[in-house]
């Protein structure tokens, strides 16, 4: 890292380089940390050329800065609740010098009706909270916890908000974990909108799927979903040929 670059970090964070994108991501050193959900994410969100993204419950902003990098004819907003992850992103966003394409604003999913005006997106994206509050034990950190559980908001709400902020035949495309998949299409279809596209995440060719990624269209006819082949994570302890070429690692 250049020394200049220094200055934007904190003593508790990190600033981890994905090369394949070029891009200086600022973290905590401990509370909530990206995965490789949302690099696989960012990475088959299928966005056309032009047009503005909202990346709902943005965390760090790296799902943003990706998307930003792959299209570069494309406004993103970055949409994120809790103050020091939205600082993050916006140093972050400066330190990339996206500043001026990737617009960081603290809020709430569930609020977006007064950040936004109806219908002001073509593609919504969103790495929502995996984990309903019955299940499991919530992370006593509560950076982590707002993250990854329904603390502060589901994916229900999520598609709401993306109902409100698409025009009809906009996309919506969420990462979620893949034992919940019954309950994600169920919820799009409550929500009207129709599952287009679906890619199961397998960590390995041998085990269950860990994520399902799914592409979404409001007010769109059933029918004509495409289920691609799964993407398969690790092979003989690093990861596959596939994944490489994906994220770039």
């Amino acid at each position: 890292m250049e020394k200049g670059l220094l200055k934007n970090i904190l003593p508790d964070e990190t600033a981890d380089y994905l090369r394949k994108w070029d891009i200086w991501v600022i973290q905590g050193k401990r509370g909530y940390r990206f995965a490789v959900d949302s690099l696989i994410a960012a990475s088959l969100a299928n966005i056309t050329s032009k047009g503005k993204v909202v990346d709902l419950g943005a965390g760090c902003g790296v799902i943003s800065f990706i998307i930003a990098k792959r299209f570069p004819n494309v406004e993103v907003y970055a949409l994120e609740l809790q103050p020091q992850l939205a600082d993050r992103a916006e140093r972050s966003a400066r330190l990339n010098n996206l500043s001026n394409r990737v617009h960081v604003l603290r809020g709430s999913f569930k609020d977006v009706k007064g950040l936004f005006p109806a219908e002001s997106f073509s593609y919504v994206i969103s790495n929502p909270p995996f984990w309903p509050l019955d299940k499991g034990r919530i992370s006593p950190d509560r950076e982590r916890a707002v993250a990854m559980s329904e603390v502060e908001g589901s994916v229900g709400d999520v598609i709401e908000a993306a109902y409100y902020l698409l025009p009809t035949k906009g996309t919506l495309g969420i990462i979620f974990c893949a034992e919940r998949a019954p309950e994600l299409f169920y919820l799009l279809r409550k929500g009207r909108f129709e599952p287009k596209r679906v890619v199961f995440v397998h960590p390995r060719l041998d085990e269950d799927a860990q994520f399902v990624f799914v592409e979404s269209k409001k007010n769109a006819r059933p029918g004509q979903c495409r289920v691609e082949p799964p993407l398969i994570i690790y092979s003989d302890g690093d990861y596959t040929e596939e994944m490489r070429r994906l994220i770039g690692v």
